[in-house]
């Protein structure tokens, strides 16, 4: 059985490192544990409570002394796992903060274990989206279009429209968000050197959710290390 606390703060540290490796500087993430049932506990940066998180100046591209213009905004809760041996996030969110005062954010992915649905689900949840989706901040005139030809009496702005990306298993990383806003030119430079950071902490991320993967379905893992030329021996 592993340790909530432990394994919290292991992931933790992880978060630092990829923060100060690519964006920010002197961020620290903590671990806020909290009463369950089921046992949780908040990952976020230090300084944060559950109902305020604290913003991430993105400091990497400007020059010394130039004050932020925009902020990273991210938080986990996490659990044990249903074996009691792993680490599982119950949510999460990040996203690109535009505005330090109101917290506006122009993109953001979230994730809400039991607040989404997936299509194996065999009791779906009450919200009818993905539980894990992106959020854009804006208007789009294409998608008024579409409302209005569907017959909507009030028109929502993309920040209503929940866009699936990869469910439970597969979702966006910290790591692939910050990666995007820096291919985007959404933010104006990384940290040297974080490739190495982003590739090396991804790869790991990428392995614990196959590992996941084949616990939730070792039937498939099994059908396809056969397929390849595989002996596989029953427990």
């Amino acid at each position: 059985m592993a340790n909530l606390i432990e394994s919290a703060e292991a992931f933790a540290s992880i978060l630092t490192e990829v923060v100060n490796g690519t964006v920010s500087t002197g961020v620290r993430f903590v671990v806020t544990p909290f009463e369950g049932p089921p046992e949780l506990a908040w990952v976020y940066p230090e300084g944060s409570t559950p109902a305020n998180v604290s913003l991430i100046p993105i400091v990497a591209g400007l020059t010394d002394g130039e004050p932020p213009r925009l902020w990273l905004r991210t938080s986990f809760q996490v659990r044990l796992d249903d074996t009691g041996d792993h680490l599982a996030v119950q949510q999460s969110v990040f996203g690109l903060v535009i505005d330090e005062k109101t917290k506006r954010p122009a993109v953001r992915v979230e994730y809400d274990r039991d607040k989404g649905n997936e299509p194996d689900d065999n009791n779906p949840a009450r919200h009818r989206r993905s539980a894990a989706h992106v959020q854009i901040h804006g208007s789009s005139e294409e998608l008024a279009y579409v409302q209005g030809l569907n017959g909507d009496r009030q028109l929502r702005g993309l920040e209503k429209f929940h866009i699936p990306v990869g469910g439970r298993r597969f979702r966006p990383s910290i790591e692939d968000f910050i990666e995007f806003l820096w291919t985007e030119r959404l933010i104006a430079g990384l940290h040297p050197g974080w490739e190495d950071v982003l590739t090396r902490d991804r790869s790991d991320w990428l392995a614990l959710q196959l590992r996941a993967a084949v616990r939730s379905d070792p039937f498939t893992a099994v059908s396809q290390l056969q397929a390849m030329g595989y002996t596989v021996e029953p427990p």
